[in-house]
């Protein structure tokens, strides 16, 4: 037994904006294909019967759609034409226009008449009159012929389908005003379950796989139900220090199942989201409409109900099955979407992780977590590539020298793990390592710190140890890294150089440098357009370390990087230390125009991943340039 409901296509008067009620209107041309695409869409069931509106909208859109139903096993379908399954009659306002009314009472009042299941239009029907008499009809001629087993189409209108809503019990006169029925989108009905969701043409099935770490994270892989295959897929990163406003990374926390750390609960919200996101051909390839349904399944501040990490793997899924249907390549439809013409000859500077220290040092005493080095803008890809290449061997080589075979063991990001103790000494074999590499440091190649400051700060005592037994407070840490960038030229971004709640540092800190170096907010903006504006109201930073996973879609993400961009500030498309072999991040940051994209050292699949996928698309552009 299954039952389908669905809203009429697009009316004359709907395109219009007027209220139409029961006055007998025709659909419009999109109305049309809205209904034809509803056929497609409920041709996966057989139907027995059809229970229709007598309004004209709603029997031209069963007559648009009818060629397309298949009947069940005895070949027939049987028509029911009902009145009492019409439009809420919307008295005196039927014909008025919705944004004039609203000049005239105000939305509220406007809103109040077109939804509220009590308030009355002038001499018109609320909500509750609707729900007495659909609901009546309902379960005098539609519920026996579902307790016969046969298969229902209800096609009628919205405030019908959403007063039967309310009778059925799935919404109550309180909640159901923000119960939205798009037209022409079948909705399932299940009355055993007591569920219902739209009937989608794709579904997102979602699996458990390990990150670059070995822990597990989300993967989400979307299929046509009609052809069986995969048109797209997505995955989660993970970070290892995270900023307190990050997005919820939801967990199983079973000791006995990946040490705490398997993702099943996130898998499972995935699986019931199918239910309640319209996944139709319409749909499919506009990101922004599918990550406005994402953010309105989880509308918690940090996503907690669902998980950050589900939102995000859905999100990417979207973004390659959008870019796929739409026969572009993602960075492409990204760029179209944002309006940004791309310049093959500016594309994304990568950032490389190559010593590593903080959470992922030897010593203990290497304080500064990443230690990266980037070159010039004006070098291909390809070049770009080789003097990092060339800069990483000769690292390795120098490294073992100095400190031994161990030193050359790697960290979660591909830098070296040597024991070294001091910044200043990281610094020094950096130089050289470039210097030794026939590249001149600060003309060719130059220096990235990502500190973690909030890794070796104390919240109680307000200092930072920065180095062993070096404790500074925030005054003190301005003028470390102030020291170090007069001496060391070639040292031109600082990531995270205090405390994510540290504003007054920050501010100072940036007031200062800001005309010298890079000044990046990673934990201190968590890609949050909320934070974002305050630290541009507030002079915090000059950057923006970009990393979906941090809010949640990649809708949210461009709208905190295009804040940046507005005010001619510099954006860093980011992995996570726990990375997936993806590649998505480098489609985004060439898709947004963003300078530069932090992708760790040449030597980790998932890393060389973002390495290959950068000059696959140089090659790409080079190729359909007109000759």
């Amino acid at each position: 037994m299954v039952l389908i409901v669905l809203r009429h296509g697009e009316s004359e008067w709907n395109k219009e904006n007027r209220f139409t009620g029961w006055t007998d209107v025709g659909l419009s041309y999109n109305g049309m294909e809205e209904a034809v695409r509803a056929g497609d869409l409920i041709s996966q069931y057989n139907i027995d019967c059809v229970c229709v509106s007598t309004l004209k909208r709603a029997i031209h859109t069963l007559t648009t759609l009818s060629d397309k139903l298949q009947p069940s096993n005895n070949g027939v379908i049987t028509t029911y034409y009902m009145d009492e399954l019409k439009e809420r009659d919307y008295g005196d306002l039927t014909g008025k226009n919705k944004d004039e009314l609203k000049e005239m009472y105000g939305a509220e009042m406007v809103q109040k008449w077109r939804r509220s299941y009590y308030e009355r239009p002038p001499n018109g029907e609320n909500l509750e009159d609707v729900a007495r008499r659909a609901g009546d009809c309902f379960d005098k001629e539609i519920r026996p012929l579902l307790e016969q087993d046969k298969n229902v189409l209800i096609v009628s209108h919205g405030n019908t389908l959403r007063a039967l809503f309310v009778h059925l019990g799935f919404y109550t006169p309180d909640n159901v005003e923000s119960f939205e029925v798009a037209t022409g989108k079948p909705l399932y009905i299940d009355l055993k379950t007591n569920t219902f969701g739209y009937v989608n043409k794709y579904e997102l099935v979602p699996y458990q796989i390990i990150d670059s770490r070995g822990f597990p994270t989300i993967e989400v892989s979307c299929y046509d139900k009609t052809t069986r295959k995969c048109v797209g897929k997505g995955s989660t990163p993970s970070g290892a220090s995270c900023g307190s406003n990050e997005m919820l990374e939801l967990r199983d926390g079973k000791a006995d199942c990946y040490k705490g750390k398997s993702v099943f609960k996130a898998v499972n919200n995935v699986t019931s989201a199918n239910s309640r996101l319209m996944l139709t051909p319409q749909t499919i390839k506009n990101l922004t409409a599918l990550d406005q349904q994402l953010m309105a399944l989880d509308t918690t501040e940090l996503k907690t109900q669902i998980g950050g990490n589900a939102v995000t793997a859905m999100s990417f899924c979207f973004a390659d099955v959008a870019s796929k249907l739409s026969n572009k390549q993602m960075f492409e439809y990204i760029a179209e979407l944002y309006n940004h013409k791309i310049d093959p000859q500016n594309l994304p500077t990568p950032f490389v992780n190559i010593i590593n220290g903080g959470k992922h040092s030897v010593t203990g005493e290497l304080k500064i977590q990443e230690f990266m080095i980037f070159s010039r803008d004006d070098m291909s890809v390809r070049k770009k590539t080789q003097a990092i290449c060339e800069i990483y061997y000769t690292l390795q080589k120098l490294l073992v020298e100095r400190y031994g075979a161990s030193a050359k063991a790697i960290g979660d990001e591909g830098g070296f793990c040597p024991p070294i103790h001091t910044a200043e000494e990281a610094l020094g074999v950096i130089e050289e390592s470039i210097a030794k590499s026939g590249y001149q440091v600060g003309v060719d190649i130059f220096i990235a710190l990502d500190c973690a400051a909030s890794e070796f700060y104390n919240v109680d005592t307000g200092y930072y140890e920065v180095e062993t037994d070096l404790f500074l407070n925030g005054d003190e840490l301005i003028t470390y890294y102030g020291k170090m960038i007069e001496s060391h030229p070639g040292l031109k971004s600082i990531e995270d150089g205090f405390h994510e709640s540290d504003y007054e540092s920050w501010k100072k800190f940036t007031a200062l440098y800001s005309d010298k170096i890079m000044i990046v907010g990673d934990d201190l903006f968590t890609t949050n357009k909320k934070i974002i504006k305050q630290g541009l109201e507030n002079g915090w930073a000059n950057t923006l370390l970009l990393k979906v996973n941090q809010i949640g879609t990649i809708t949210e993400a461009i709208e905190g990087a295009m804040m940046m961009f507005e005010k001619g500030h510099n954006v860093i498309v980011s992995h996570r230390s726990g990375e997936t072999n993806h590649a998505y991040i480098i489609d985004l940051a060439i898709g947004i125009g963003a300078k530069y994209v932090k992708i760790g050292s040449p030597c980790r699949g998932e890393r060389v991943a973002k390495f290959n996928r950068l000059l696959e698309i140089e090659q790409y552009l080079q190729y359909i340039q007109p000759q």
